[in-house]
């Protein structure tokens, strides 16, 4: 399956550079981490400016390296540089590094304000964002990709706010516990595209996890992740977040089509638009009940303390 490509617009225009962002995948990799650590500040904006530049890196590189042809993409914004035929990339670059520069800009006015722990935290994270999709060393080439993207945007964002806002670093091992769900979606995209994409990828000398573990055993990975990720959610919620129970059961009705879709639908390159359409779909829900269902449950605690 491919994708008829649009007209030529010839340079990246406001739709191209959208596409490159990408807001969905920032929204759940990125935004949403971030509002786990119950903050809507500046420390919102620098994940999510993180998270745009590692998609503009990302699609500059595919389009140079050759991995994104007209021919291999099977959606617009899986290579919209390809898609739109723009001529000169190289504004995507600048874009990104820019996005880049500003995320650590804001981080250094956080470490001012709160101190050296959350610029390790920090630091980790740029490292992580800087080697993602670099031309020299490319962590999105190797079989850590998955692991580490959802370490750093699922568990090290709410980490880093959190001890931004109370300075208790002791905490660590329960807020990445409270994390996990966030931990796991981000792995699980990861894992979904890398395994649909294994031929092509394979092309392009990538050795994603995928291509180690086999097409069949990767699909029984994701299946089993999918399996510890309700798990974890309904845990989480049940232990910390038990007033929000009801929210997330309607959250996870709701994505119960995705759900299903999820487990159903092959990963393959032909099939990548409804494997990850399903997989959206139950992501969606699951994640944004999940943060509903923490504030609901502090929204009624706080009632409970103030009428008791």
């Amino acid at each position: 399956m491919q994708v008829k490509s649009a007209q030529p617009v010839r340079r990246i225009t406001w739709k191209v550079f959208v596409d490159m962002i990408t807001p969905g995948a920032v929204l759940l990799s990125a935004i949403n981490p971030a509002l786990l650590g119950v903050i809507i500040s500046l420390l919102l904006l620098i994940p999510a400016l993180a998270n745009c530049s590692v998609n503009l890196l990302n699609d500059y590189y595919d389009f140079i390296s050759g991995n994104d042809t007209a021919e291999n993409i099977v959606a617009e914004a899986e290579g919209p540089l390809v898609y739109h035929q723009v001529e000169n990339p190289r504004p995507a670059l600048i874009y990104g590094l820019l996005f880049f520069a500003a995320a650590c800009l804001m981080g250094i006015y956080v470490v001012i304000k709160c101190g050296p722990v959350p610029a390790a935290i920090g630091a980790f994270g740029a490292l992580v964002t800087a080697t993602y999709s670099g031309r020299w060393v490319s962590t999105s080439h190797m079989p850590i990709g998955e692991v580490l993207s959802g370490i750093t945007m699922g568990g090290l964002i709410p980490l880093a706010v959190y001890v931004s806002l109370t300075g208790r670093l002791q905490d660590t091992p329960l807020i990445l516990l409270r994390s996990l769900p966030m931990i796991l979606v981000v792995s699980q995209f990861m894992l979904e595209n890398n395994t649909c994409d294994m031929d092509r990828d394979y092309a392009a000398g990538r050795r994603t996890l995928p291509m180690f573990l086999g097409r069949a055993r990767a699909k029984k990975l994701a299946d089993f992740l999918n399996i510890v990720w309700l798990t974890s959610l309904v845990l989480n919620v049940a232990v910390f977040f038990s007033f929000g129970l009801p929210v997330l059961a309607a959250s996870l009705y709701m994505g119960r089509k995705g759900i299903a879709g999820t487990f159903r639908e092959d990963r393959t390159r032909d099939n990548k638009l409804p494997a990850t359409g399903a997989l959206a779909s139950m992501a969606f829900w699951i994640s944004e009940g999940y943060l509903a269902s923490s504030a609901v449950h502090l929204a009624v605690q706080w009632l409970m303390i103030k009428l008791f």
